[in-house]
């Protein structure tokens, strides 16, 4: 058969779910998993019908009595392989307004999850990791646009809430190094920039105090993302993690050690990692917050996330971590 075969007759209820899905996101366009079920899998094209956007075909091979068996086939929607062009399209230097106008139209509707998914068959149909982190400014404010409105809504405690509010305080931070190094550009030596100096110290010690956000979602939240078959977006925010590490360690050991070497030169490393940070970091943050986790959200039971919780609890928080 051109696809896969998954028996759930004999599969514990909560691991059917992830199976099936894992399955399916391996799929090809074309080709068909084969369900056999002890009961009628109804709620499951419900689901697929909600969430696949009309890219898959349903068809019963059989209907009970004791047996139910489903064959549903990868179909290539039509707005999805658009999408994919449109993706395409931003890394080859086109007519960038023209694009946007074009993405505006065909992102509108479409949820965190399927643009994820969409960006990570692009990458396993051959663009890199590499040029896929490069897209274009364009496809951001496209991203923004298209999102507004769809925050995820989350008790204070639930550990994607934590992570939002770290962020919060994370944008405060980038934001008092930006004010800081704009006058410490207008500083003629490190007497007359003794405040700032001060405050880039702060800033910097925070921000890579927040190595221990990072290592949540490394060590707790993506594998659980990857688990359910999404790998690529968390890989992708692992390779930003590592440079915007380097930077804030950078920045902090400059803030440090800065009077070790001519001011000018001080300021010229300091703006070059601070610009870094002051651009990346937030980008990375939307990214995050407007489509990772809202893809986190839909993939990951909701029977896993007390567990991951209690993980995230023992590799700790940081120091500005709000409490609730």
């Amino acid at each position: 058969m051109n696809g896969i075969k998954l028996d759930l007759r004999k599969m514990p209820h909560f691991e059917r779910h992830s199976k099936i899905f894992e399955d399916w996101n391996s799929l090809k366009s074309g080709q068909i998993l084969r369900i056999i079920n002890d009961h009628d899998p109804k709620p499951l094209y419900y689901q697929f019908d909600a969430e696949m956007k009309g890219s898959f075909e349903w068809n019963y091979e059989k209907q009970g009595p004791k047996d139910w068996i489903v064959k549903i086939k990868k179909t290539q929607d039509s707005k999805r392989q658009q999408v994919k062009e449109l993706l395409k399209e931003l890394h080859s230097g086109k007519n960038a307004k023209k694009i946007k106008e074009k993405g505006k139209k065909l992102l509108k509707g479409l949820s965190p999850a399927e643009l994820g998914l969409i960006e990570q068959e692009i990458i396993q149909e051959g663009v890199s990791r590499k040029d896929m982190r490069k897209l274009c400014d364009v496809h951001l404010e496209i991203m923004k646009e298209s999102l507004e409105g769809k925050a995820l809504n989350l008790k204070p405690g639930h550990l994607l809430h934590t992570l939002m509010e770290e962020h919060k305080m994370i944008l405060d931070f980038v934001e008092k190094m930006k004010k800081a190094v704009k006058k410490l550009e207008k500083a003629k030596g490190f007497e007359q920039a003794g405040k700032e100096i001060e405050i880039l110290k702060h800033v910097s010690e925070h921000l890579v105090e927040a190595d221990k956000h990072h290592q949540r979602e490394e060590e707790v939240l993506f594998p659980e993302m990857e688990k359910a078959g999404i790998n690529e977006p968390p890989e992708i925010m692992r390779e930003e993690h590592e440079e915007l590490k380097a930077r804030k360690k950078a920045l902090f050991n400059l803030a440090i050690n800065g009077k070790k070497i001519k001011f000018k030169e001080f300021v010229k490393k300091v703006k070059k990692n601070a610009d870094y940070i002051a651009k990346e970091l937030p980008d990375h943050i939307y990214k995050e917050d407007n489509i990772l986790y809202p893809m986190a959200m839909q993939a990951i039971q909701a029977k896993n996330w007390a567990r991951m919780k209690n993980a995230c609890d023992k590799i700790g928080y940081c120091c500005f971590t709000p409490s609730f």
